[in-house]
């Protein structure tokens, strides 16, 4: 019999052998892990006979929401941001049977291009009790430096028994794409990097609690060569990453809690390299990665990892956060890492005047360069507060202030190498006041930000100072007894840049209101700004958009929504003259 898994079609015996040539050192954790599964199948089937916790008289119930739109654009004067027309449907339903919950999403459309396959998605998750089983489209989380929330097609399980945490997952992390012929005959058609086929396998075993546990994760990913044609091969080399992690958090004296998160990586940018026998020293983390993964001429080695110490009152609590990260730490089971930093700092939280007034501030250090490969060194000054201050019901206010300085020391390796230096700030200001009765709620609040980038010395190259105004007055009246709303909002913004002030003001008015014994929901807005460049009139930019609502029942919904932006400029070296115009006609339904 054949299994179509993760775009293979192979039969048992041709998939064990897959198995063992593409990761042998898994192969007996994965037999373990399918006797665990059958053993939590097992015990489900014994839980499941306890008749006071199953519903006979519905025994399946199917519940959730289905989606579907369409939509026209038409742009003028700019490149079209997406296709003239185009559809999507999408929904999350949920089957039950006998308790156990199968919960479905899914997405089909047509936002593809030439080298795209449509946007199709389709995943569910059943869990029952302390067994959770995932196939289909999957965002998995084990660790912050290993596997960490990229989405998967393919299959696994959690199961959590007691205090146990085991996980395992398989599947294509990316899709294979090529370029397609037609775009040779077309000079403008946008080509994309040739990619492989990426596949992924992660598995978890922890112990413990919420607040005391400890995960061990291994996560393996590689490229499919034979996913892409011969000819493509030599542009792009299939990579391979193996990386291993401990995540645990410890709660001990009632108040304290000390996390650890840690990862290493082996990153080999040619799985088709042949084996390093340059009988180099195994430095660290290559002493430990060496016995995992296979060490390669293209294969690197890298460290990752955070700690945290928290202590924590009714109204007071701190964290000391520690976090280093070496340059080019990656793994194929996340997107993205900020890496080649080093980062000390301190987070405090305070509750005062019975919980109305709370301070949250950060402070701390950051530095680059780790392993002194680049000619100079950057360190950072981290400083942050949010002050949030509600006395009444009817008043309130909130202030966050940011302050990110860099200094950079170069290598002297000419008088002309000194100093550089620059600073961050931003602050925000909003007060907020509502009133509110059987009739009527009004809110009005304001919200005042500054942003500057100044730089007090700078010899390497010449970094212009960068300031941003904005303040914005919003208030909102609603008839709670007709369902009628209205709402206004003034704005200004001002931006200084290398090529002059940009800025705008104006304001929007809407409202929304319920017509025909609430049968159709109407609402409306529109606004208007006037911008400048350099002091001087810039032209405009209009904004307008109505929709309808109308409920069938209390199971079926119709939207009928339009919007329209017309920019129109006098300097077009700023912004160019241009329209768009989207039309959107979306049914829901919810069971």
């Amino acid at each position: 019999m054949l299994t179509t898994f993760a775009g293979w079609n192979l039969n048992g015996t041709e998939m064990l052998k897959v198995i063992q040539n593409v990761y042998p050192s898994f192969l007996g954790a994965m037999r373990t892990s399918i006797m665990l599964l059958s053993i939590g199948f097992c015990v489900l089937r014994s839980t499941a006979q306890d008749i006071e916790q199953i519903n006979f008289k519905k025994p399946v119930t199917f519940h959730g929401n289905l989606n579907f739109q369409l939509e026209y654009y038409h742009a003028k004067g700019i490149p079209a941001r997406q296709k003239d027309f185009s559809w999507m449907i999408n929904g999350n339903p949920v089957l039950t049977v006998l308790g156990v919950d199968l919960p479905f999403s899914f997405v089909f459309s047509n936002f593809d291009n030439k080298f795209y396959q449509p946007f199709n998605q389709f995943g569910l998750s059943p869990r029952y009790k302390w067994a959770t089983l995932h196939l289909g489209y999957r965002n998995i989380t084990y660790s912050h430096y290993t596997l960490a929330g990229h989405r998967m097609l393919g299959a696994g399980f959690e199961l959590n028994p007691k205090k146990f945490r085991i996980g395992f997952m398989y599947g294509q992390l990316r899709r294979s794409t090529s370029i397609d012929s037609t775009m040779n005959a077309n000079p403008l058609e946008i080509r994309p990097t040739p990619t492989y086929k990426r596949l992924g396998i992660a598995g978890k075993l922890g112990y413990g609690t919420n607040k005391n546990f400890i995960d061990l994760v291994y996560f393996k990913g590689w490229d499919k060569t034979s996913s892409l044609d011969n000819k493509l091969q030599d542009s792009i080399q299939p990579a391979e990453n193996t990386t291993v992690g401990i995540n645990s958090k410890v709660t001990f004296l009632e108040k304290f809690t000390w996390s650890v998160d840690v990862g290493l990586s082996a990153y080999t940018l040619n799985r088709l390299d042949s084996a390093d026998s340059s009988g180099s020293k195994k430095a660290w983390p290559k002493s430990i990665m060496s016995f995992l993964a296979k060490d390669k001429l293209s294969t690197d080695y890298y460290f990752a990892g955070e700690t945290r110490l928290g202590y924590q009152e009714k109204t007071w609590g701190a964290q000391l956060i520690f976090k280093r990260i070496d340059p080019g730490y990656q793994s194929m089971g996340a997107y993205f890492f900020q890496n080649d930093v080093q980062e000390y700092s301190l987070a405090n939280n305070f509750k005062l005047d019975s919980g109305k007034l709370t301070i949250n501030t950060n402070i701390g250090f950051q530095t680059d360069n780790l392993k002194k490969q680049k000619t100079s060194t950057s360190k950072r000054f981290i400083g942050s507060a949010n002050i949030n201050y509600v006395p009444s019901q009817k008043f309130g206010i909130n202030f966050n202030y940011s302050n990110f300085g860099i200094t950079n020391n170069p290598l002297q390796t000419s008088p002309g190498d000194e100093l550089f230096k620059q600073v961050n700030n931003s602050f925000m200001l909003m007060p907020y006041w509502m009133w509110m009765n059987d009739k009527t709620v009004k809110n009005l609040n304001i919200v005042a930000t500054y942003m500057s980038l100044s730089t007090p010395h700078s010899y390497i190259g010449s970094t212009p100072d960068m300031n941003s105004y904005s303040i914005t007055t919003t208030y909102n009246h609603t008839w709670i007894q007709t369902g009628i709303n209205a709402n206004g909002s003034l704005n200004y913004i001002n931006s200084k840049t290398v090529s002059g002030d940009i800025g705008s003001f104006g304001g929007t008015i809407g409202g929304s209101a319920s017509l025909l014994e609430r049968k159709l929901m109407v609402n409306a807005s529109g606004s208007y700004l006037q911008n400048t460049f350099k002091g001087n009139d810039n032209g405009h930019t209009i904004r307008a958009t109505l929709g309808f609502t109308v409920p069938v029942g209390t199971h079926h919904n119709f939207q009928l929504l339009g919007n329209y932006l017309d920019n129109t400029s006098k300097d077009i070296s700023v912004i160019q003259n241009f329209n768009e115009t989207n039309i959107q006609l979306i049914y829901g339904l919810t069971f």
